[in-house]
């Protein structure tokens, strides 16, 4: 106990001699020094004071730290030596920082370290060696940081790590080995980590998860793994991370999933597959995961999605399957248990056509994209009961015609894109012209839909044709249909979903439309050569008719003279 006073009394009045401030150097804050300019070599010859707490020197000259360029500095808790241009650190040189918390080596040129360099700072609590040259660091380095909390080795040339190079990092809550060369990671690397809570590995060129590796991690809150070469994850890869709330596997080379990979990972809120070649997903992924918000699967080679396979994600906002161009056709029932979506973006695809019930369900959707595909036709249903549906995109398709009223009772539509689709400006057409007309400011007009044609027309927008085309005058309902015959036992009669707003009898072929002036025309033509035909037999009849008569005329006179 007296020890420790008199201890404290020393370093009470050594703390309290007046700062002397070396000429190259600002000194700011109490115990506090910020030196640039000088060499590495030379930092001793500026003459820093010993009970300095905390040094910042940066953009000094090329060179060596020297064993003594902090010697008797007992007292110093930050030491910051970044953009410094040192390239290599002699052994000792961190001996006498027995207090130091937090040092920082970072923008530097340093390829290698010395195996015990840091065997003094046993209170290190933060240490940072990234944005350097180190290709390999000895397995011994850590081995006296029991204390440390968060070590950045990101942005370096490392291959390799040796399998024990954190075994006594207990306490680690921070690692950082993004941007390396590494290629496989040593089972047993991350055994001692029990309490960590953020795993930074990306931009590695990693290839494969493998089983058992993550499997002490079970305070593990963030894991990034995205921008590797990962072509494979071992089943139950994540099984024990019950912790984990981010997961990135963006930009990888998974071409598939194991199925159940995220069964047990119920805190997920956050997690990219995007830019993967998946060719399939398996019809069990998910786990209940009511916190995951996005999902987005862009740039697959997926060619559909498995039925209800994300009805466990029953608190997603956004969902997205965009820019796959061999994604051509989506079950009725992908999105079920979605209720809470609010954007799903399905642009850029090779979509030809939508189930009609593929949106049912999704009350609170706002936002649907459906942009850059093949789309032909819309079913009449599609948008039915989306009351919060506030936007669609529909522009670059191949359009010609839509149903009246495939956007009625949407209250809060304020935006269609329409443009860039080969609408067909016939008599077709004249339903959805009808409710265009009634909403003038809901179709976008910076690319507005145009007429492909017939004829005159091609090239005018939709809102430009006549409102009374006499061509269609009388065209504009349905005929009547006739009583439909009972159905077979065993069958229910269909009726085609589509976006012509006409009878089943006119969904034909693009080419077989009749021009009905031609069809008019013809038929009064006809009317007339029946006239005539009719005129040519009565005249006949009544020449017939006047030549027996002159002949029972003749007879009568004969038998008279007889």
């Amino acid at each position: 106990m007296l020890r420790s006073a008199l201890l404290c009394a020393a370093l009470g009045l050594l703390r309290a001699q007046p700062l002397t401030c070396p000429p190259a150097c600002k000194c700011v804050f109490r115990d506090a020094a910020q030196c640039t300019g000088s060499s590495v070599a030379r930092i001793a010859e500026l003459g820093l004071p010993v009970n300095l707490t905390h040094i910042l020197l940066f953009q000094m000259g090329r060179g060596t730290l020297q064993n003594h360029s902090f010697s008797g500095m007992t007292v110093l808790q930050r030491l910051m030596l970044s953009d410094s241009h040192i390239s290599a650190i002699a052994p000792g040189t961190f001996d006498d920082l027995i207090k130091l918390k937090t040092l920082r080596l970072s923008r530097n040129k340093i390829t290698h370290l010395p195996g015990a360099l840091l065997d003094k700072t046993v209170l290190l609590e933060q240490l940072f060696l990234d944005r350097n040259e180190l290709k390999d660091i000895d397995q011994n380095m850590f081995q006296k940081l029991v204390n440390l909390q968060e070590l950045f080795l990101n942005q370096n040339q490392l291959a390799f790590l040796p399998a024990r190079l954190f075994t006594n990092l207990g306490n680690l809550r921070v690692l950082d080995l993004s941007r390396n060369n590494l290629t496989h990671l040593p089972r047993g690397l991350f055994g001692a980590q029990a309490k960590l809570e953020k795993l930074v590995l990306h931009s590695n060129q990693l290839v494969s998860l493998d089983s058992g590796l993550l499997s002490s991690l079970r305070a593990l809150v963030e894991l990034q793994l995205d921008r590797n070469r990962i072509r494979s994850i071992a089943p139950g890869a994540f099984d024990r991370l019950r912790s984990l709330s981010s997961l990135t596997l963006s930009r990888n080379r998974l071409e598939f999933l194991p199925p159940a990979l995220f069964l047990y990972s119920h805190n997920l809120t956050f997690l990219t597959l995007f830019e993967n070649p998946l060719e399939e997903l398996p019809e069990v992924l998910f786990g209940e995961l009511a916190g995951l918000q996005e999902l987005w699967l862009n740039c697959t080679r997926l060619r559909t999605l498995p039925a209800a396979a994300f009805r466990n994600l029953s608190g997603l906002r956004a969902f997205g399957a965009t820019l796959s161009p061999r994604l051509s056709a989506l079950p009725e029932d992908a999105f079920r248990g979605l209720g809470e979506l609010q954007v799903l973006a399905l642009h850029s695809n090779s979509l030809a056509a939508l189930p009609g019930g593929l949106l049912r369900g999704l009350g609170g959707l706002r936002r649907v994209s459906l942009s850059h595909n093949r789309l032909r036709a819309l079913p009449r249903a599609l948008f039915r009961n989306l009351g919060s549906l506030e936007g669609v995109r529909l522009e670059h398709n191949l359009l010609e015609t839509l149903p009246g009223d495939v956007f009625a009772d949407l209250p809060r539509l304020a935006e269609v894109l329409l443009g860039h689709n080969p609408w067909r400006c016939d008599c077709d057409l004249g339903p959805f012209l009808a409710w265009l007309r009634r909403h003038p400011g809901l179709v976008g007009r910076a690319e507005p839909p145009r007429c492909r044609g017939p004829g005159p027309r091609a090239g005018l927008p939709l809102w430009a044709l006549p409102d009374d085309d006499p061509e269609c005058r009388g065209a504009r309902g349905p005929p009547p249909r006739s009583a439909a015959a009972p159905a077979a036992p065993g069958h229910t009669a269909s009726v085609p979903d589509s976006s012509e707003p006409r009878a089943p009898a006119q969904l034909v072929a693009d080419g077989s439309r009749q021009d009905r002036s031609l069809f008019w025309g013809l038929y009064f033509l006809l009317l007339a050569a029946q006239a005539v035909i009719t005129g040519v037999i009565v005249f006949a009849m009544i020449k017939l008719g006047g030549l027996f008569r002159k002949l029972i005329r003749e007879r009568e006179s004969e038998r008279a003279f007889v």
